[in-house]
């Protein structure tokens, strides 16, 4: 079967997979808001990154997969989380100089990392549309937020870059070697990585920075947990290894308009005219976008290998 032609029947297939990442991703899209709030109760950025992944990390420790042939698909889970989490604090420290628009336009450059970590590391090609679609989203970003508005902010430009490129790393993660777990397994080991990677920032804080007292910082923690953290997690593990990494990346923009309308309704950030372009090309990509077909079957029983996976899922 030809590369278009399995594409296609994998779209038959599995039309729920793309309608399931552009829902995860406007729960991810969320954490705009978390990111810019949580901090005016005091949270230093590394305990708001802490707290978005301890809840799931908590909650699905018991599904961690750590023995037999599966457990290399736990320590990927694991080495992608710390790297999102460490890139997530890049992005809570944008937000405190930049508007929640231009860090979505930041944070929108991911699927250009997803596609270089898919070929560099994983040997996965765009294809055609792919690129295309690729090229929609960067165009995308520069007419929602003209790259000259960020003025002097070169730093906080520079950490919010750190996420995109951490998240289109995670995303590897997930297509590629996560396919061999369950769902709530690999959910787990990614929420078990991030809490790992991000807790040794921690020691070196005042406790009035880790974990404000105040009700209404609570929980707010608590929603952020389970809405950007717990939930789109679910839906990326689940169906990120049916479509792929590059898929995933494109469905996933989604993200962008979500974090528009975020910066309006919660920040009063205006939305143009720029932005509903934006958000037009993003899901003109999410239209062309092709669907790679299963490379395994995913999610055998626990105990059992999954069937064509190599020893290092």
């Amino acid at each position: 079967m030809s590369s278009s032609s399995a594409s296609l029947a994998s779209a038959r297939h599995h039309p729920a997979g793309i309608f399931a990442i552009i829902a995860g991703a406007g729960l991810f899209g969320t954490t705009a808001y978390f990111g810019r709030v949580l901090p005016e109760f005091g949270m230093a950025a590394p305990a708001v990154t802490f707290f978005r992944f301890a809840l799931t990390a908590l909650v699905l420790a018991p599904f961690l997969v750590v023995r037999g042939p599966r457990r290399t698909a736990t320590l990927w889970g694991i080495a992608g989380g710390a790297t999102i989490a460490l890139g997530w604090i890049g992005y809570v420290v944008a937000l405190r100089s930049l508007p929640v628009a231009e860090v979505a336009v930041l944070f929108m450059t991911y699927p250009l990392f997803a596609i270089a970590f898919a070929a560099l590391l994983f040997g996965e090609r765009p294809g055609t549309r792919g690129a295309l679609a690729a090229v929609l989203i960067v165009a995308a970003a520069l007419v929602g937020t003209p790259i000259v508005s960020f003025g002097g902010a070169a730093t906080a430009i520079l950490f919010g870059l750190t996420t995109p490129a951490a998240y289109g790393f995670l995303l590897n993660v997930i297509a590629h070697r996560l396919g061999a777990l369950p769902p709530l397994a690999a959910t787990g080991s990614v929420s078990l990585g991030a809490v790992l990677g991000v807790a040794p920032l921690l020691v070196q804080l005042p406790p009035a920075e880790i974990l404000p007292l105040e009700p209404a910082a609570l929980v707010t923690i608590a929603v952020m947990a389970i809405a950007s953290a717990l939930l789109p997690q679910l839906l990326y593990v689940t169906f990120a290894p049916r479509l792929g990494a590059v898929s995933t990346a494109i469905a996933g923009s989604a993200e962008l308009p979500t974090m528009f309308l975020i910066g309006w309704l919660a920040f009063g950030e205006p939305l143009t005219l720029a932005h509903g372009a934006a958000a037009c090309l993003i899901m003109t990509a999410i239209a062309i976008t092709p669907q790679r077909p299963p490379a395994t079957r995913m999610h055998a029983p626990l105990g059992e290998a999954p069937e064509d996976a190599g020893p290092d899922r």
